[in-house]
Order: C-alpha cells, then structure tokens, then sequence
C-alpha cells in the first residue's frame, strides 16, 4: 500500500506507513473494521465509506474542486515553467485528531458533516497564504507551500497558515464543546526541503518527489505534536526565527537520518521585525551616499599621476556598491589616465594569471574569434608604441597570451625561470606605458583570484612608488588581502547607505518622484541600506503589479496586500525567474549553466531554443537580468548579478544540468578547436559536471600541466586528482590503468616541491600495484625511481640504496638514460645520509659524466636540474672529508649550471648547500651571508625542501658566529617543516644545531631533549655522520654541566666515527675539545 504522505509503498497489512508513521488505515463506520484509507467501501461488510478516513465528496476529490479560481489560473499559467525543478518548499502536515473515534457514536453522514467543516476551514487559511493542498490524509491533509505557485517567503507563509489552522480550528472545537459536548485537537508539522516538481494535471493534482526527507520529517514533526500544537523542523525554524516566537523542544529522532532533528514549537507571531542583514550579490544602483569614497579615489589618483604609484583596496559586501563605485571613478578620470581592468571570477580559481591574462586581453583588444595571427599582431602594435622599452617584452607578453612567442628558446625553458620572465615583461611593460600616461589599473572581486594573479599583484604593488600607475582593487570583506599595509594605501570601506540615500534608490529604481510612507517603510527597513535590494524590490514590485503610477506618484494595487516584500535577495531573483514566460526562463536556465558570462554562439548551439533565443535574450536584457557585452569577437551578455546565474542554475534537476554541462563541452571543442588548450580548465569543469569522464580526464591533465609550467604546484595537483576521479569512474581496462599510471607519475614534480612526499608515496604505491597489475615493467620502473627519492627522504637509507641499485639494473638493461640518471641522484643522496662520503662522491661523478653538453639543463622529471643538486650534494660530502677545495669546486660546477638554465629552484638548491659547505669550514659569517637572502624566496616560491635545508644551515652559521639565541627560530621551524611533510634525513642535524644553541644559553634541559632526539634520528636512520656531530654536541653539553668524564666519552665516541668515516673537520674539533679538557 502506498503512503498518501511520504509516496512509500509498504507491506501489506502494516496499519501504518514504515517511512513516515503515517496512519494507512482507518475504520469502518457501519462494522468497525480496519480498512485502507483511500478505499470507498467496507472489505468486511460493503458498507461506503463516506464517514471514514478519507472525505469522499465531490468538493474534496481533486484539487481543482476546492483551490480558489485566481489560485487555479495562476498554476495552470505557470506549470510548464515549473515542471521538472527543484523547489524549496514548506511541507505543512495537519491531522485532526478525535474525529476518528466520533463515528464509533454518530451516525457517518454527522461525522461526514462535522469533518469537512473542518477541512473548509484549514483551506481556507492555507489558500489565504497562498499554499496548496495536493493530499488529503485520513483526518488530515498535507499542504505545500512554495509550489506549484513559488513563493519567496515560503516558510513564513507556512507558519502563518498552521497558526491560522490552529486557531480557526480552535474556535470550531469551543463551538462544538458548548453546543455538543465534542472535543477535538489539531496537530501540526511543518518542515522546509527540496521537492522535484513533476507534472501539474489540468485537475492541479501535481506530482512531486521530495529530495531526501523532506515529507517524512515534516510528517514526523506532526506525530510528536500534541493537540493544538504546531511543531516545526529546524529547517523552518532558521528561516521564521525572526519573525516569530519559538520554543525549543530538543531533538527528535527521525527515521533515515543519522542524527536527530531539532524541534521547535510555533507559539504565535511577533510583532514588525527588521531583517538581519543579508547576503547579496553585486549591483548597479543609483550613485548615492559615496561621494566621501570617490574622493579617496581621486586623492589616490592625484598622488599616482604625479608619480607616486598608489594602492586602494575597496572592501564591501556583495551588492553593497562596488562596481557601482568604480565606474563613477572611472567618468571621474576620463581620459586622464589609460584605464586598465581586470577580473576575477569564482570558476577561473583554479586557472593560473587568469585575472593578468584577462587584463592584458582587455588593453590589447584581443577578442575570443582571434586567430593567433591577429593576437600578435594587437600585441605586437601595442609593445611597438612604447618604443625601444616594448621590444623585450613582447615574446613574454605573447606567450602569457598564449600564442607563438616567436622564440623557441621561451617554451624550451624551466617553467620557473619562464614565469619570472613573464612577470619581468608584464612590470616593464606598465613601467614603460605608465612614462607615458598615467594608468589606473582595476582588478575586481579578488576574493575570486586565482593564486599566481594574486602573488603577482602583492609583488607589484610593492614596485609602484616610482611608477604614475594607481591600483585598485575590490574584494568582500571575509577575504584577507595579502599586500600588508603602507603609507601608500588606501582603505576604502563600504557601508550601507543611509535612510534617505535609500529613498531616493528606490524612488528611481520605481520612476516616481514621492513614495507613500506605507510602501517606504517596509522596504527601506528590510534593505538595510543596500543598493542591490533597493532596486531589485522596486523593480519586483512594479512587475508583479503591486504598484503602479499614477500622475508621477506611486499608488498600492489591490495585490499589494497579498505580496510580501522579498525576505533576502535570493528569494527576489528567484520569485523573478519564476514570474519569466516559459522560454525566457529555460534561457535563463540555459546560460547559467554555462557561466556567469555566456557567448551567444555557444547559447544557440546547447539551448534548443533557435526560433525565440534572441528575442528572449531581447527582453531579458529589457528587464535588466543580463546586459550585452561589447567586444571584439562572438556577441556576448553576462548576468547582471552572479546570484541571478546561481539561483537558475539551482533550479535545474541534477539530471538536466549533467546533460547540458555535456552539451557545453562538447560547444567549446566545436567552437574553439584551434586553441582549446587554453580552454582546459573551462572544459574539465563542465565535462567533470557532466560526467563525460573520458573528457575529464584529457583536459584535467592539460589542466594541471599548463599549472605546473608557470610552478603554480597546488593547481596542478588538484586537475590531476580531478583526472584521477573521472578515472575511476571508468571501466577498469589495461588502457584506463595506464591512465592512472601516467597520471600518478606527472603529480611527482608538484607534490615534491609542495612538500607532500607521503601524499607522493601513496599515489605511488597505486601506480606500482596497477603497473604490476597490467605488467608494464616501464612505467614500474618509473615507481622504483621514486622510491630511491621518497626512502632517502624518509631516512629509510637501506631501502633507498636496494630501490637504487634496482633502478641502475633495469635502466642498464634497456639502456634508459633517465632511469640510471633518477637512480644515481638519489642512490648519492643516500651514501651522503648514511655518512659514506666517498661512494656518494664516486656516484656524483658517474651522475656528472652522463649529463655533458646539453643534458646538463634537463631535469629528468626531477624538481631541480640533476646536475646542480648532485654537485652540491657531493660539496657537502667533500666537506665533511676536508677537501674544502673540492668543496668550492663542485658548488661552483652546480652553480654554472642553474645560472645558465635560470632554474631558481636549482640555484636555491645551491645557495642551501654552499651554506652548508662553509659552516663545514668554519666560515659562519659567509654563510650567513649566502643564507639569508635565499629563504625568503624559497619561503615565496613554496621550495620546501630547500627552506627546510637553509634554515637548518642558517641555524648552525648563527651558532657559529656566537649568535645561539638567533638559532632557535630558524632551526625550530626547519623541525617543524619537516615533521609536516614527514621527511626526517636531517633531522639529526637540526635536533644537533638547537642542542648545542641550548647549551650556550645555559638551558640545559632543552638541550639534553634535543641531543636525545638528535641521537635518536641518527641511530635509528644509520647516519654515522649526523651521529658524529651529535656526539660532538654531547660532549659539549657535558662539558658546560661540569661532567668532565661524560664528555670523555662523547669525544671518544665522536672521534671514533670522525676516524671511521674520515671526518676531518670532525675530527679536527673532538681533539681540539679534548684539548682543553686537559
């Protein structure tokens, strides 16, 4: 049997719905009975079953017969629009209990009587709000509110009509207490979810399924509800809260959900109450109440063109008047300033410069139908008129663009030198262009900014104080801008404006010249001062016919008593897009798919809407929920407000949207086929919503290679998870694993930089388990490469020595250069770790004769050049054996080689390692020197590892050089970088550093922890060397304690290992402290 409330199918003979707790039968009038609640006659004794459950009369047999006239035109005129959508509704569930058990003393056609009374009066309060009745239930009835006639202000309705209900039923039980001696109670739920809107008949019988629990816990709330009582699901509860009184009733426990659901009993309304402020999203309204912050600008633009480069940061909540501002700043200017703007925007986050490369498309005029041979030709025309100081920048500049740099040589280099390169041109061209007119650059909403948009402005604006050059740009408040403060910046904060602003808003946004106090002061309190809802409940307002102008002054209408004024700008856009004729909403709906932007091309091609498109678009454009974009290319609009696209996209059913995000995608690869790479990001995101995961996965890797060549790391580890999400969605075939191998073995360079080696690790692992699974033996070698890397990190030397030798077997095998040469650099990382200084440098030297000429500036999928970081590695080994000649040699071989590729990553690597080679030698001061200037860029770039190695050599320099106090920072944060990425091959040597910092400054009690932990490290990872110095540290520690025979024993211990391993250095301080012990 089916439950009228919840639509569950049950067992047959349960008396009450499994799902919800609905009553499925009632009794018989004439026999007692049971019978199911929607049958017409007695399966006991025949007799009709008008006195039972279910009223049987024409007036309650179909909606159509009880739903008021105006209520039934307006579904019927809506119902196209509204099937097939998700809807947020207020289920309202009523049962009146008593009734029942009358019929057991009354006759049926009494009781018959006595109940539709009753049920005449709960319609009328639930049509006086406006919400339909599409069930009856027993004694009960189940109510909507929000479909199929939308309502923005859904729950408040619902609660309202419950409390009509229990009043009006209130004043039927006194009457018939006092005139028959009956006494009844009505019961009440009420809860807000999500419905699928299906079919509205021409009997207004709509078919519906709720989202989740929808029903069921409204009809829960009803159950628990005692009589004459209204119970509401926190749901409604958060919605209604401020405009009525409510009482806690603790949690409820519902069936289906793992948690239970607070209660709340409804008492009654509260008197006029002003809304919280609410979320909005951006808008144009009138200028009004901002003359203090356009002057800021112009005082700002004032200081910049006399060339002193300014900064202003406009901060304010969305709608609050942003944009409003900065295009009246901009008539402002005119044409005393070249005006340069760009954008952010929310799906653009993940797609690396793009606010840069919109802005430079913008001042180069390029439009999307360009051809690359039209793109540098605006670039090059551009570069050309600053003269002899634009003809540098315009291969870089091209590149950014994405076309030919016409020089081979750009894409051939390291992603992070060509990055820095880029970043160079793009200052020098503002530089350039700034000498010759002042500029006013604009970047909006940089709370959506993708990470390196966001870098390269911070480090902008720290260029402009010789520059007549003003940036601006506007962010929401919960966004923590990173350019610090200065002198130089401005601060512009937006606030709501005041009442009298308001007014005349909203007088213009309704074109009349007075507005009756009775319509002001509602509105004008529920806005709260914002632009954006001033003008969208003026414009709501008119197009629903509340008001209309008479001789210039605005007049109620009739319906004005019937419509509330919107609760939050969601609700407006939302009733706004319910009120659209059928193919202007689906255009809507359409478009928002698409994005916030959308070409008309790709509309036509994905709507199925050819005939009525553009006149559709026409008066979307009319009523101002899109505007036109001028531009250069394909004809384009964009949604005035990005909420409008948010709301319409929400309004389509899942299904709907997967198959249009598919259509979309399929457009752009038809519309851009000549330069789809630079598309990746735009089509992994639709095909991934579209679920087209062959797709995904293609452009989600193009995705997060175009992200790791400008070392933009965390990007493009998140595109290579989201191809390896849309993998598994595919069938598991030797092609789909290799897929994943592939995948998993790009992610290397990235995680590794990012400091992520057990991230790395696990991916690693499943591409050994699927390489062996599918027996691709050189994808599998590839794993093992690894390994070598991840074991030496992890201080893990024997098994980064058997995976090392493993890889020079195979690699040997099938002659693969890359594989012996990934095998040899960390097979010498782990002899240096496990102190075997000279095997590490015999292993460099292998390392170094297969990479002469060219090779030496490949990087072998490493994260530095092989070259640079084996020959400082082989520094420090050459150091610790004495030969500081060799030392010097090797560092200097590395350093040619990262100066000559320009990789910033290798020449860190460097700088980490000298300071390491002349600490060895004793020179503290020069590798100070060689130290600090190095961890801010690698702190900047996000080099990890070798921010992990200069703060640790920064720390023994400052120690060195007397300075113990000044070590502590510097070596703690190397420990704690460390511990976050789970390496530990240099731990033993940073817990050394701060043991014998400690020591000096007589703290004696950390000092002893940390040279335990420095042991600890050592002895555990078979580090003989580390071991050394730590014993070294020991014996110092015991020395300044007074225990002349404790550091005996260390010395002894430490000179021991510095003889094993042919530690001069080391042996050289144990004999000069066992000196001056005497």
């Amino acid at each position: 049997m089916r439950c009228g409330a919840c639509q569950t199918e049950n067992r047959p003979g349960v008396r009450f719905c499994e799902e919800c707790g609905a009553r499925l039968e009632a009794a018989c009038p004439a026999c007692g009975a049971p019978v199911p609640a929607d049958r017409k006659f007695c399966g006991a004794c025949g007799a009709p079953l008008a006195g039972a459950a279910a009223p049987a009369t024409e007036r309650f047999a179909s909606p159509r017969a009880y739903t008021p006239p105006h209520l039934a035109e307006r579904i019927l005129r809506e119902r196209s629009a509204l099937s097939g959508e998700r809807k947020q509704v207020t289920v309202l569930f009523a049962d009146v209990s008593g009734f029942t058990s009358l019929s057991e003393r009354l006759d049926p056609e009494e009781v018959h009587t006595l109940i539709n009374r009753a049920f005449e009066l709960m319609l009328a309060e639930i049509h006086r709000y406006e919400g339909t009745v599409n069930q009856f239930l027993g004694d009960g009835l189940m109510a909507l509110f929000g479909a199929p006639l939308a309502h923005e202000d859904h729950a408040r309705r619902a609660a309202h009509a419950a409390l009509g209900v229990q009043r009006a039923l209130a004043g039927y039980r006194d009457e018939l207490q006092t005139s028959r001696g009956i006494d009844f109670g009505v019961r009440l739920g009420l809860n807000t979810g999500l419905v699928v809107v299906g079919a509205i008949g021409d009997n207004l019988r709509m078919d519906y399924t709720a989202v989740g629990d929808t029903t069921n816990t409204a009809a829960r709330m009803q159950q628990i509800a005692r009589p004459s009582q209204v119970v509401v699901a926190d749901a409604t509860q958060r919605l209604i809260a401020p405009y009525f009184e409510l009482a806690a009733l603790g949690a409820i426990p519902v069936k289906g959900k793992s948690q239970p659901v607070a209660a709340w009993e409804l008492a009654s309304a509260k008197g006029a109450v002003s809304r919280l402020a609410a979320r909005l999203t951006r808008g144009r309204s009138p200028f009004l109440g901002r003359d203090d912050a356009l002057a800021t600008l112009d005082r700002a633009f004032a200081a910049a063109r006399a060339g002193t480069g300014q900064v202003v940061f406009v901060v304010g909540e969305a709608g609050i008047g942003k944009s409003r501002l900065i295009h009246e700043f901009r008539r402002s200017v005119g044409e005393a300033a070249a005006w340069y703007e760009g954008e952010c925007v929310a799906f653009a986050q993940s797609t690396p410069f793009h606010a840069i490369i919109d802005t430079f498309r913008r001042i180069f005029g390029v439009a999307d139908r360009d051809g690359e041979a039209e793109i540098v030709a605006k670039i090059e025309t551009a570069v050309a008129a600053l003269g002899d100081e634009g003809r540098d920048v315009a291969p870089w500049l091209r590149y950014l663009l994405r076309v030919d740099p016409g020089d081979p040589a750009i894409a051939g280099l390291d992603p992070a030198q060509r990055r820095a390169r880029i970043v160079a041109a793009i200052q020098r061209f503002t530089a350039a262009a700034s000498r010759q007119r002042p500029i006013v650059l604009v970047i909006e909403d940089l709370h959506w900014s993708d990470s390196a948009s966001e870098d390269y402005l911070k480090a902008f604006a720290e260029t402009l104080p010789g520059m007549a050059v003003l940036l601006v740009v506007t962010y929401r408040p919960a966004y923590a801008q990173p350019f610090g403060e200065r002198t130089d910046y401005w601060r512009i904060v937006l606030r709501p404006v005041e009442d009298a602003a308001a007014l005349q808003i909203l007088r213009a946004a309704l074109a009349v010249d007075d507005l009756p106090r009775e319509l002001a002061e509602p509105i004008t309190r529920k806005a709260e001062g914002n632009p954006f809802f001033l003008e969208e409940i003026g414009r709501t307002l008119a197009e629903t016919g509340a008001v209309r102008v008479e001789n210039g002054r605005l007049v109620a209408t009739a319906a004005a008593a019937t419509i509330a004024v919107p609760d939050t700008v969601q609700d407006v856009i939302a009733a706004r897009l319910d009120r659209l004729a059928e193919p202007q909403k689906r255009t809507v709906q359409t478009a928002s798919v698409i994005g916030r932007e959308f070409a008309l091309g790709l509309l036509r091609r994905v709507s199925g809407l050819h005939d009525t498109l553009e006149q559709s678009l026409g008066e979307l454009k009319r009523i101002e929920l899109i505007y036109e974009r001028v531009g250069l290319g394909d004809l384009e609009y964009v949604f005035r407000h990005a909420l409008t696209q948010d709301v319409a996209y929400a309004s389509l059913l899942q299904s709907e949207r997967r198959r249009l995000h598919a259509l979309i995608g399929a457009a752009i690869e038809e519309v851009h086929a000549g330069r789809l790479d630079e598309r990746a990001e735009e089509l992994a995101s639709h095909y991934a919503r579209g679920e087209v995961w062959e797709r995904v996965v293609r452009w989600a890797r193009v995705a997060a290679e175009r992200a790791e060549a400008l070392c933009v790391d965390a990007r493009a580890v998140e595109f290579y998870e989201q191809a390896l999400e849309a993998l598994r969605h595919l069938p598991e075939t030797a092609d789909t694993a290799r897929a994943g191998i592939d995948v998993r073995l790009a992610m290397r360079a990235s995680l590794w930089r990012g400091g992520q080696p057990d991230r790395l690790f696990a991916r690693f692992k499943e591409a050994e388990a699927l390489a062996t699974g599918v027996g691709d033996t050189e994808r599998l070698d590839a794993v093992y490469a690894f390994f070598v890397q991840y074991h030496w990190a992890r201080g893990e030397q024997d098994l980064a020595v058997e995976y090392g030798h493993r890889c020079l077997e195979r690699a040997s095998a099938r002659d693969d250069l890359g594989l012996r040469v990934t095998g040899l650099y960390y097979l010498g990382h782990a002899h240096h770790a496990l102190g075997q200084w000279a095997e590490a440098v015999r292993v460099t030297h292998d390392l170094l004769s297969l990479l002469e000429g060219p090779r030496r500036w490949e990087r072998f999928g490493l994260s530095g050049l092989p070259v640079a970081g084996a020959c400082a590695g082989a520094a420090v080994c050459l150091a610790e054996l004495g030969d500081e000649a060799g030392a010097r040699a090797m560092i200097e071989r590395g350093r040619l080689v990262a100066d000559e590729a320009g990789h910033l990553y290798s020449q860190m690597v460097i700088a980490a390692f000298h300071g390491a080679v002349l600490v060895r030698a004793g020179r503290g001061a020069e590798a100070i020197a060689v130290l600090e200037p190095a961890i801010p860029v690698c702190r900047e770039k996000r080099f990890v590892g070798q921010l992990i190695n200069a703060l640790n050599y920064l720390a023994a320099a400052y120690v060195l050089v007397g300075r113990p106090g000044d070590a502590i920072a510097p070596a703690e944060e190397s420990i704690a970088l460390q511990d976050r990425a789970c390496v530990s091959v240099t731990q033993a040597l940073m817990h050394t550093t701060l043991a014998t910092a400690h020591t000096m400054l007589g703290d004696f009690e950390r000092a002893t922890a940390h040279l335990a932990s420095a042991l600890g490290f050592a002895e555990r990872q078979g580090e003989r060397g580390a071991e050394g110095w730590a014993r070294l540290a020991g014996a110092g520690l015991a020395r300044a304690r007074g225990d002349r025979a404790a550091a005996v024993r260390s010395l002894d211990e430490a000179q021991e290992i510095a003889e094993e391993l042919g530690m001069r250095p080391l042996l050289e301080h144990c004999r000069a402290a066992l000196a001056a012990l005497g």
